[in-house]
């Protein structure tokens, strides 16, 4: 019998449940998510849904609620990164196998047009998770390369409202996430990469720049 694995998210994470239903019943994921629920919200009932679900894995989706600042103020990207990071040293604690989901890509935040920086805290956000995820024990899956346009939004494709995804954007992730938690076809276990999109080249690019600027900083610096 396949394990069950509980995917523990916002609302991105409710629809998904909701728009593929057939998915979750053929492989056996439970979706429990919360529409509007920050990171924070979430780790209120994260081990909750663990016990309660019986799940030896959990997928993890979550935080663009808070950057969306649904708690009515301002939480810095290193913040939802530690957050995040916070239940997956629970699910490892635990013995709970753990994945951990990109943001998904917008351009804004359509719920809090006062939010100008949406894309770069999504990035910031990803960027942590991609490099961290595996000190805290967890898989990182990256679904931001896949519906992400050029300019870092959400392909119109794949969403209804600049953020959330349509049924066509959930199918073009699904091979990856059930490969990532091995529930694809073949049965075995692989994180496929998608080829980097020009959005992902380009963010790679300022983090590069980024660092060597510091670099030379910290060497005027040294000098005087």
């Amino acid at each position: 019998m396949v394990e069950p694995i509980v995917f523990i998210g916002d609302s991105i994470t409710e629809q998904w449940g909701f728009h593929r239903a057939e998915t979750f019943a053929a492989y056996g994921l439970i979706p429990r998510g919360g529409s509007g629920q920050t990171a924070r919200w979430i780790t209120m009932r994260f081990r909750r849904d663990l016990e309660e679900t019986g799940a030896r894995g959990v997928h993890l989706l979550c935080g663009v609620n808070d950057i969306g600042r649904n708690e009515g103020f301002f939480v810095p990207a290193d913040e939802i990164a530690r957050t995040i990071a916070g239940m997956l040293d629970e699910a490892r604690a635990m013995g709970v196998k753990a994945w951990v989901g990109s943001i998904m890509p917008a351009a804004r935040i359509p719920w809090n047009p006062e939010v100008r920086d949406a894309p770069a805290m999504i990035m910031a956000v990803n960027t942590w998770l991609r490099e961290h995820a595996h000190e805290h024990g967890a898989t990182y899956i990256d679904y931001f390369s896949i519906l992400a346009d050029s300019s870092g939004a959400l392909r119109k494709a794949y969403g209804t409202d600049g953020l959330h995804l349509s049924r066509a954007g959930y199918a073009a992730i699904e091979p990856l996430m059930l490969s990532s938690l091995g529930r694809g076809p073949t049965g075995t276990e692989a994180v496929v990469t998608p080829a980097p999109s020009p959005w992902r080249r380009r963010a790679v690019g300022f983090v590069i720049a980024a660092a060597m600027l510091a670099a030379i900083a910290a060497l005027v610096l040294a000098s005087r």
